[in-house]
């Protein structure tokens, strides 16, 4: 007995310990009617009733203070001190009703953070409003690094780190600061900034780590919705061969801006400024650049390494002056834009913009993304032409009547991009153009002014109806349903393979299904049937005359004296296969005897009746051009009862042409069979 009492004793001692160490703080409690500052604010009975008195206090790691719901006040709530990794400090609301009321009433900030870490911000309203507008910059919440645990002389080489600051169910409306930039500063709804020293005092360099700013509403502001920025920004990606050691660039890290609404600012949407690895999802930006006098995009990053933007909707941008949906600013590389959802937005879908003649961008990708109905331009380019390995691949682009959208562009700077299994659908007016250090290739273009391979040089482009189960049909984010594929679509199983693709579509299906699909969902089928001879019973016809025309399609191949009979010299025999198909093979005999070798065989698919562009050729043995057709580097062969097979990479195709020169023995062209086989 006494040796269980000895264990008893022990674990509750333990115990005890245990809890001491990690006890959480204090609770204080906020009542802007009801409370006095003279109490002790530690019981829901006994609340402060002031911002000042919040803002004399310097708490600590796990302490807690909670603003009654349904209270207002005025001013800047700036509390003091930091929390601790184990217990931050939370700001936060206490009992039912509205979120409690901060209102600046024209202040610099709402809510402000100086050199602190460690804190958990909720559940608040924020204005910051006066009757006339602003001269200065406002913001809703703005946390700021400075110089943080900066000594008697300037260090730049060791960065001083801020950690966790998480800000989330806020809902920040009616800033009415001054919307151009004053010194660089921007009226935001939420800021978070490392900023440099302004007076010339030794300073430290300051960086962020772990920011997280979610579930936010933040609506009618002058001039931006959310800003995570660092002005640490000298190096020679964004700024040539001219670094300023004085200023070493210095990201802030672990940043993530998710589930947020940003709804009619005059300014940008959410941006990352001088950050590494940032992640950027789940947001819904509507109305921005809604003042119309300066350059502002939805969701952007600017002087950045390796953003992530997913599974955000942004519409409602207005221009005169940019105002599309993305950007690829100056000094970013590998910023990743996917998943994402733009629609009626002036300005367009995406920029690249390296808008300084030193700066650059680079190994952007913008993939698995839908557009309907932006307008001006699909793609903008700024002058310059320091962008390189830009990824354009699987998005899909849908403009309705009557909207002038120029699809693809000749303008701006000529830096390096692909364009491969994209869907261009085009009811509007706008129409293409190539870029000569552009390359395209497997892409899709419907509607009008579709382009031929002589403007946009893709050898594996398609000109035909995606099949889409409804096109123009979104309704938001997760209502896009309606640009799936159809079973019959021509977009299926003949894209590009891309390597490093994400693994996913829009919709999270699993890449590749069979072999890639063109557009913004791979289609989820059951494998394909076996192909087949489609070319059986079809009537060839020919560019002079035909003698038995249907003896070639027949299915008869083992009586030669049964063929269709072309003219003498140079000739073509064509086939109408009557819907598109995925062609992978040809079987052919010509007349046999006399160890025939015919001559200038070609072999071709196409989705234009006249061949005129979109040509595929699979089998050419006319090594000397004499057909106009190209040089062949296929070798010739003797005719045997077993004709010739050629089997290839799937062609999607309608039509097929047969051409030959005659043989060794005459210079008629015989054709026993042609069969195709396809899916």
């Amino acid at each position: 007995m006494k040796k269980y009492l000895y264990v008893l004793v022990v674990f509750v001692f333990c115990f005890l310990l245990y809890t001491s160490a990690h006890a959480t703080g204090s609770t204080y409690y906020v009542d802007a009617t009801g409370g006095n500052d003279a109490n002790d604010g530690l019981f829901t009975s006994s609340p402060w009733r002031s911002l000042d008195k919040v803002n004399s206090t310097v708490f600590g790691p796990g302490d807690r203070i909670f603003l009654k719901a349904g209270e207002r006040w005025a001013g800047t709530l700036h509390p003091q001190g930091s929390g601790s990794s184990a217990s931050p400090i939370v700001l936060d609301m206490y009992g039912t009703g509205p979120k409690p009321l901060l209102e600046g009433q024209g202040a610099t900030n709402v809510v402000m953070l100086y050199n602190q870490e460690y804190w958990d911000i909720g559940n608040l309203e924020i204005t910051n409003t006066t009757p006339t507008q602003g001269t200065a910059t406002r913001s809703g919440v703005e946390v700021i690094g400075q110089d943080f645990l900066a000594s008697a002389t300037t260090d730049n080489a060791n960065p001083a780190v801020l950690h966790n600051i998480r800000l989330h169910d806020l809902y920040i409306h009616d800033i009415n600061g001054h919307h151009p930039k004053i010194n660089g500063e921007v009226s935001v709804g939420i800021k978070v900034i490392a900023k440099r020293s302004e007076d010339g005092s030794p300073s430290r360099v300051t960086k962020f780590d772990q920011v997280l700013i979610e579930n936010n509403k933040i609506e009618r502001v002058t001039r931006g919705g959310i800003l995570v920025k660092s002005e640490w920004a000298s190096r020679a990606q964004q700024g040539g061969s001219v670094v300023d050691p004085n200023v070493p660039w210095t990201p802030i890290t672990n940043v993530i801006i998710r589930g947020n609404q940003v709804l009619h600012v005059s300014g940008d949407g959410i941006v990352t400024v001088v950050t590494t690895g940032a992640l950027v999802e789940h947001n819904r930006v509507d109305g921005f650049n809604e003042a119309k006098v300066d350059y502002n995009a939805g969701i952007w990053s600017y002087n950045a390494d390796y953003t992530t933007a997913q599974f955000n909707e942004v519409s409602g941008g207005k221009t005169i002056k940019d105002g599309m949906a993305f950007d690829f600013d100056n000094g970013t590389k590998g910023l990743l834009f996917q998943y994402n959802y733009s629609h009626d937005n002036e300005g367009g879908t995406v920029l690249i913009c390296q808008n300084e003649t030193n700066g650059s961008v680079s190994d952007g990708i913008f993939r698995y993304n839908i557009s309907q109905n932006d307008h001006y331009q699909m793609i903008t380019v700024c002058k310059f032409g320091n962008y390189s390995n830009m990824q354009f691949y699987n998005n899909v682009f849908y403009v309705g009547p009557g909207i002038a959208n120029n699809m693809l562009v000749n303008q701006g700077g000529n830096g390096q991009a692909s364009f491969k299994n994209n869907i261009f659908y085009n009811r509007g007016t706008g129409g293409y153009m190539a870029k000569s250090t552009w390359t395209y290739d497997s892409n899709l273009f419907f509607g009008n002014n579709s382009p031929s391979a002589t403007v946009i040089p893709d050898s594996h482009m398609v000109k035909l109806d995606p099949q889409f189960l409804n096109p123009g049909s979104g309704t938001g984010i997760n209502g896009l349903d309606g640009y799936q594929l159809r079973n019959t679509s021509p977009a299926l199983n003949n894209g590009a393979v891309i390597t490093g693709n994400g693994g996913r579509d829009f919709r999270g299906n699993p890449l590749y299904y069979l072999a890639p699909d063109r557009g913004g969902f791979e289609y989820q089928s059951n494998p394909a049937p076996a192909p087949t001879n489609i070319a059986m019973t079809k009537t060839p016809t020919s560019g002079s005359y035909i003698v038995n025309p249907a003896r070639a399609t027949d299915g008869v191949l083992n009586d030669s004296s049964l063929y269709a009979g072309l003219d003498q010299g140079l000739q073509w025999m064509k086939m109408d296969l009557g819907a598109v198909y995925n062609v992978s093979s040809v079987k052919l005999w010509h007349l046999l005897g006399g160890g025939r070798t015919y001559k200038d065989v070609i072999v071709q698919f196409s989705n234009t009746a006249d061949f005129s562009n979109g040509v595929t050729t699979v089998f050419n043995n006319d090594t000397n051009n004499s057909a106009g057709q190209g040089i062949g580097t296929d070798a010739e062969y003797v005719e045997t009862t077993a004709g010739k097979h050629v089997s290839f990479s799937p062609v999607l195709a309608r039509y097929v042409r047969f051409w030959s020169n005659g043989s060794t023995v005459n210079g008629f062209n015989h054709y026993v069979e042609a069969e195709v086989y396809g899916n």
